[in-house]
């Protein structure tokens, strides 16, 4: 089965092998990252010379608003106290939207989608398996140690392998789960044994925000596609899963106290300091915010800390991002970014709702849209506004966001086919 897969693989397009390396390059440093997103800007712009895809992309509005929100960035760029990093920042954003594109436009057979998502399942045991490694030995098989009490696995000094596994995950979850009734016995078993290896590497990596993500995808991904006797039983073991690890893993049970003595005293904690700079970097420049990656520069040189030196109070008021997505946006771009990046997204989904509608028939669609509930799943996890977040336009983070934007318009493909 193995080796009829793999050869599977020899048989995708160069672009579709692009497309799969995806979640392998992710793992690499930024700058093969940054390398592999430029390359595809010059494939996209070569496609777009040799066919006529403007047909297709008039019909995407929100294409229309994020562009004007990129040339708005780079406007006000210039006029920010680090004028080059804002500028810089502002153009690399058409990395981000010609990733999305190329796997829109250049991703042209839906049904090497089943063969290119087994083999990031893949990748997953196996990053799976070399953070559990870590765990046990200290240092994974790449000789990377551990950061404390929590893991990192094949990223080095950067706390990321749970984000990196949760977020590549529940797409693909969603997707074998919506098609569980096909399987026979043996690929259920392998199917839940997958899931709880990543249920508790996840967990084990100290990374609670990517264990709060997982296991909230998790439920409903059982909730939507198991009755509900069996939706009971399995988020009673879940929970069972949640006491072993709090009373046996101590990295678990240190985590989750800390995330409780932070959410009772949330003002006066890191997170809620940094959020409060943020707030303070957005009042000073409400209307167009003060540059894209300016936030630091301006919270460590023109805010003042009204708390600072207070007892019982955390000192970490500013950092690189103030770890908010509403808040980050807001004080960087201001209410007018906010906006345009508002009618981006709201246009977007819109598209993708009124897709689905006229989709429901068809058979791409129907294959493949547990992937696509992941795919916005995913998307709308970026929006939950009472969690805390990494730099939305950063690299590794966005890109994470644009992969799934690009997934959810590859599967709505036949839209455009359907209504030609």
């Amino acid at each position: 089965m193995f080796l009829k897969n793999l050869n599977n693989l020899t048989k995708l397009t160069f672009y579709e092998k692009l497309f799969l390396l995806f979640p392998v390059v992710l793992v690499l440093r930024p700058l093969i990252i940054n390398i592999f997103l430029i390359s595809i800007i010059f494939i996209l712009i070569y496609e777009l010379f040799k066919k006529k895809y403007l047909n297709i992309i008039k019909e995407e509005k929100w294409i229309l608003f994020f562009l004007f929100f990129i040339f708005y960035s780079i406007f006000r760029g210039f006029f920010a106290k680090d004028w080059l990093l804002a500028v810089t920042s502002s153009i690399s954003l058409f990395r981000f939207f010609f990733f999305s594109l190329f796997i829109f436009l250049c991703i042209n057979n839906l049904k090497n989608l089943n063969y290119i998502t087994k083999f990031w399942v893949v990748i997953l045991i196996f990053l799976c398996i070399d953070t559990i490694f870590q765990y046990f030995f200290v240092r994974d098989l790449f000789n990377f140690s551990k950061q404390g009490l929590r893991l990192t696995g094949p990223f080095g000094r950067h706390q990321i392998i749970g984000a990196y596994l949760s977020y590549i995950s529940i797409p693909l979850m969603f997707y074998f789960f919506s098609r569980i009734r096909n399987f026979d016995f043996q690929k259920k078993f392998l199917l839940f044994l997958i899931y709880f290896l990543l249920f508790i590497t996840i967990a084990i990596t100290g990374e609670r925000l990517a264990f709060i993500i997982f296991l909230f995808g998790s439920l409903v991904n059982f909730f939507s596609f198991f009755r509900t006797k069996y939706f009971v039983f399995l988020f009673f073991l879940n929970f069972f899963l949640l006491l072993i690890l709090y009373y046996f893993n101590p990295t678990f049970h240190y985590r989750i106290n800390e995330l409780y003595l932070t959410i009772i005293n949330f003002k006066n904690s890191g997170w809620g300091r940094l959020y409060y700079s943020g707030y303070l970097v957005f009042k000073s420049n409400i209307f167009f915010g003060v540059g894209l990656k300016n936030y630091a520069t301006i919270c460590d040189n023109e805010i003042i800390d009204p708390l600072k030196d207070v007892v019982g109070v955390s000192q970490h008021f500013c950092d690189t991002h103030p770890h908010h997505f509403y808040l980050e946006i807001l004080s960087e771009s201001g209410i007018i970014g906010f906006l345009l990046l508002l009618l981006t997204f709201g246009s977007f989904f819109s598209s993708i709702i009124h897709k689905i509608n006229k989709l429901k028939n068809n058979s791409n669609y129907k294959k493949f849209k547990g992937l696509l509930y992941g795919n916005l799943f995913i998307l709308f996890i970026y929006f939950w506004p009472i969690k805390t977040s990494g730099r939305f336009f950063t690299t590794w983070n966005g890109s994470f966001f644009w992969f799934n934007l690009g997934m959810a318009l590859l599967i709505t493909k036949d839209f455009y086919k359907k209504n030609k």
